[in-house]
């Protein structure tokens, strides 16, 4: 037998059992269908998460107490377990704009705050900033003006904070008042800031909008500590490219006052390197949730092609006895598993596809559609429906044709 002769043969079985034929490829449909969908949803975290990090600034540094590497090059497993985090002041803030290359360096506090506005309480986050160090946020400000350095009871608020926390809007000229666990201040409002970016995950524009900025002076003194310190700088480079080698001035510097506390450097690349790879685990995982499916359906085709076998034991006792060697029967059976798996595998990836565009409109959801997920859906198919015909054409192959045509 020829090969356009066994293709003709499978394609008649098709039709004369079409219910069956449906049932058997479900399985595959269905497991190449999740693999495209799970690696395609994967494949736009990874993209989204990707794209929004490329827009943050690659020449900032962040400076913080305590041990918040992220696993990039340049951590130092001396301050990842150290007694306590480190306590910045100004001091540290001289240390920092030695450095070379460092352009400019903002130290900044936060708190979380209730905020009061004609009656009505809100939560948001607040930060001190020293305001000759923040040229980002004067560009920012959409109403009113920003901080100056002379400001006490000042405060700029984010746009969240004006528009969206009460029932009014707070505008410049408002005043607003700050609780502290058991301490307050009335601040006048001075800046609105303008609506933070959103990103294709819903934030974190939405928490930038709900932060507000005073002076780090009426910060100490919201607080009534004895002590203030800073909780993080942000310092700013002069080239983008010496980051790495500027994190580790930074780090030996401040060993000269932080012996014995944590304080680790991280930038954007950091998070996004750490982030990266834990978003390709999460997309093959899904890929294997997708192939246990596949898996499944592929037993379920080998249990059909074994009762397809018994039922035909007298067409294969006659294709023998016209001259079907065992080779020809036994190809004939892988075939038909290959092209139920084939044509399976096409609908699975066009419904994968479909299912992939509904998931990214519907529910808000970055998806990516790649040849990638593509070719392994046609690849695992395939290769898993003919593996499972292998047994079935196996044993229709053996079949002796004088007990074959004996069978009833």
């Amino acid at each position: 037998m020829n090969l356009p002769d066994i293709l003709e043969f499978i394609a008649v079985g098709f039709k004369a059992d079409r219910f069956k034929t449906l049932m058997s490829s479900l399985g595959i449909i269905i497991g190449v269908m999740a693999i495209v969908v799970m690696l395609s949803v994967g494949e736009g975290l990874y993209s989204g998460v990707s794209s929004q990090f490329s827009t943050l600034d690659l020449d900032m540094i962040r400076v913080m107490p305590g041990s918040a590497h992220f696993g990039g090059p340049g951590s130092d497993n001396a301050n990842r377990n150290p007694a306590e985090p480190a306590k910045f002041t100004d001091k540290d803030t001289k240390v920092l704009e030695n450095v070379v290359g460092v352009k400019n360096v903002a130290p900044r506090s936060s708190a979380n705050v209730v905020v009061a506005f004609r009656n009505t309480n809100s939560s948001a986050s607040l930060t001190g900033v020293d305001p000759d160090k923040e040229e980002d946020l004067q560009e920012d400000v959409a109403q009113g003006r920003f901080l100056t350095g002379s400001d006490y009871k000042s405060i700029v608020i984010g746009y969240g904070v004006s528009n969206d926390l009460f029932r009014m809007r707070v505008t410049p000229g408002n005043k607003i008042r700050l609780y502290y666990e058991d301490r307050y201040m009335d601040f006048k409002v001075v800046g609105v800031l303008k609506e933070a970016e959103q990103t294709s995950f819903g934030g974190p524009g939405s928490d930038q909008d709900n932060v507000m900025y005073i002076t780090h002076k009426a910060m100490e003194e919201l607080k009534g500590k004895d002590n203030y310190y800073y909780g993080n700088f942000q310092v700013t480079v002069y080239d983008p490219e010496q980051v790495e080698s500027i994190i580790e001035k930074i780090k030996n510097d401040l060993k000269r006052y932080h012996k014995d506390e944590a304080y680790d450097a991280t930038t954007a690349r950091d998070m996004l390197s750490s982030l990266m790879s834990v978003l390709s685990m999460i997309k093959y995982a899904l890929a294997g949730i997708g192939a246990i499916s596949l898996l499944v359906g592929g037993i379920g085709i080998a249990n059909v092609m074994m009762l397809t076998v018994k039922e035909r034991i007298r067409e294969i006792g006659v294709m023998k006895a016209l001259g079907a060697t065992t080779r020809d029967i036994r190809m004939q059976y892988l075939l038909e598993a290959g092209v139920l798996g084939a044509v399976s595998s096409v609908i699975g990836i066009v419904l994968g596809v479909t299912v992939s565009y509904l998931i990214g409109s519907l529910a808000s959801l970055p998806s990516a559609i790649t040849v990638q997920s593509i070719v392994l859906g046609v690849l695992f198919g395939v290769v898993t429906t003919t593996i499972a015909g292998v047994y079935p054409a196996n044993r229709a192959a053996k079949l002796d044709p004088i007990e074959a045509l004996r069978a009833e």
